[in-house]
């Protein structure tokens, strides 16, 4: 029992000393902290375009002092072309050394798949800003109506750009396009082309290139390549594998000053709207403060802060975007525990030397144990307080996470599918069918007279025309059938493994349902019919665009020969 006392006392006074050099060192740690004659780290930083507000988190980060708190002198570098005309590619110049961090976007997958040594360190926006930039006057709203038209998008060909977008060449090969075959012009990136028809469609940014065209009195059309199925991260920050080894430090450091950053930057960005046209000249004067701004509003949208903090990577929407390459052929197996970048933990306290703790301490025993006894009550409250404020963080940020996707796959009215998420299992059930020889139906159905039904009764009414039948047709649909609102009145149904007979069955339910729903809106009984386009998957169809048109021809046939009624066509 004694030697317990003494090892437990002995514990005691060790304990006692540690708290008491950890209280009384870490303010004077604190206070000497700025003072530091350590040079600062230089490293490299490549953007992959010319400057804009698009890299707003770094410029904040090295106005506001967040790399040199971190002890690093930062050279930002902006990216476009360089003085030979040739596109400067951050990966790059990464790997090969010339910079050690990087700004590119989910590309960065069928890097490392080929091997190259790429790690993300932080997802900036949490959606992609590319889109496919045409004019209304061109008249075509689909990439698969592009046919010979000239095109500027980054796309493999030869002798072209080394920047090969992955997430165009996904969205063209989910509408069924092959880029050898199409009129791919170098891309230039200049509006000019576009409004002087050198091409009539032209890769671009939904936080910039619109604006511009809107400014030359032209309607801007952008596809998009979420209308395809193709939802990836936009704006990506990573390093080398290399980097992460040599200076674990100076990666973390780096990380934390960038995210600092964007958040100042977010937080005010009239200031850096001024600051990027201080030091940070744009390629073009009209790149002035109110396009800055409107970039940041746009910028916003695509990494939504107050949903979710920024920087924050989902190692399962990674593991989806993946699952997309594979089906598309683009990229083979990937370990993305190798991939994704996961911060050094802090190393463990040094050990305390404890020789002639007794003599320091002599009789203060008793004072020092309630001491003792009262900070070790402190950290436990203050570590019962932090466990809360963890689980409230995770769970607010799984909350965030759960709206993000609602608002990215749901129709904010029906809360059914949107058509963003109508694309993106479209394109993979007809893949499946093609792969396999499954059959695949679709019915496509719209509301009759339905401007009528709000020209009469009010949009609210409209609505809730809308609402219940969205209600009253998922009612006849199987667990494995997948309904969407495809826009407007209209409304998709994609049927896995089911025959054209099996879908006019399902039809006909839908039809007659609804034929029967009477609204309620006060005194009013409100009726409406249905048009039904209804179609099986063919060998004729040379892709789901090809299909779904089918679908669509049948609807407006069933409108044209009276309404209320369904079309089908045979195999």
């Amino acid at each position: 029992m004694a030697g317990r006392d003494v090892m437990w006392g002995t514990g005691i006074r060790k304990l006692t000393l540690g708290l008491i050099l950890a209280l009384v060192g870490l303010p004077l740690c604190l206070a000497q902290a700025p003072e530091s004659d350590t040079p600062l780290a230089p490293v490299s930083l490549q953007l992959i375009w010319h400057h804009q507000f698009q890299f707003a988190g770094y410029y904040a980060a090295e106005a506001q002092g967040y790399f040199r708190e971190a002890g690093l002198d930062v050279e930002i570098r902006h990216g476009g072309y360089d003085a030979t005309g040739q596109a400067v590619d951050p990966v790059d110049e990464v790997v090969s050394g010339r910079a050690d961090f990087g700004v590119s976007r989910s590309d960065l997958l069928i890097h490392h798949s080929n091997g190259l040594p790429v790690v993300v360190l932080a997802n900036i926006m949490q959606r992609s800003p590319l889109v496919f930039l045409t004019l209304e006057r061109y008249g075509f709203t689909t990439l698969e109506e592009i046919g010979t038209r000239p095109i500027t998008v980054t796309l493999p060909r030869e002798g072209g750009d080394k920047r090969v977008s992955a997430e165009t060449l996904a969205a063209f090969r989910q509408a069924g396009l092959d880029a050898q075959q199409l009129n791919n012009l170098t891309p230039t990136w200049n509006i000019d082309d576009l409004i002087a028809g050198r091409t009539q469609l032209t890769s671009a940014f939904s936080t910039d290139q619109a604006y511009f065209v809107r400014q030359r009195g032209e309607t801007p059309i952008e596809i998009s390549p979420r209308d395809y199925g193709v939802d990836f991260y936009g704006q990506t920050l990573f390093t080398r594998r290399g980097v992460i080894e040599s200076h674990p430090e100076r990666v973390a450091a780096f990380r934390k000053a960038v995210l600092k950053g964007w958040e100042y930057a977010m937080a005010n960005p009239e200031e850096i709207a001024t600051l990027i046209l201080e030091h940070y000249p744009p390629r073009h004067a009209d790149y002035d403060k109110d396009f800055l701004l409107y970039e940041a509003a746009r910028i916003r949208e695509l990494m939504q802060p107050e949903l979710i903090e920024i920087g924050y990577s989902n190692v399962s929407r990674w593991s989806d975007i993946a699952t997309i390459y594979q089906e598309l052929e683009l990229i083979d197996d990937l370990d993305l525990s190798t991939f994704l970048y996961v911060p050094e933990t802090a190393p463990p306290a040094a050990a305390w030397d404890t020789a002639g703790v007794d003599g320091l301490l002599g009789n203060f025993w008793p004072t020092l144990g309630w001491i003792v006894f009262a900070v070790a009550l402190s950290i436990a409250s203050y570590l019962h307080l932090t466990n809360r404020r963890l689980a409230q963080e995770i769970g607010l940020r799984r909350s965030s996470e759960t709206l993000l996707r609602q608002q990215a796959e749901q129709d904010g009215l029906t809360g059914i599918d949107n058509r963003r998420q109508f694309e993106a299992h479209f394109h993979r059930e007809y893949q499946r069918a093609r792969r396999h020889g499954r059959p695949l139906s679709l019915i496509l159905f719209d509301i009759d007279r339905f401007k009528q039904i709000n020209d009469t009764y009010g949009h609210l009414t409209g609505d809730r025309v809308l609402i219940e039948i969205a209600q009253v047709t998922r009612r006849e649909l199987r667990a494995h059938d997948l309904f969407a609102r495809f826009g407007g009145e209209e409304f998709v149904i994609i049927l896995p493994d089911t025959t054209l007979d099996e879908a006019r069955q399902v039809a006909e339910r839908i039809w007659e349902v609804n034929r029967n729903h009477a609204i309620c809106e006060a005194s009013a009984f409100i009726r409406y019919t249905l048009s039904l386009g209804v179609t099986e998957l063919a060998s004729k169809d040379g892709s789901a665009r090809e299909f779904l048109n089918r679908a669509d021809t049948l609807l407006y046939q069933a409108k044209h020969e009276g309404r209320d009624r369904l079309c089908l066509e045979g195999v």
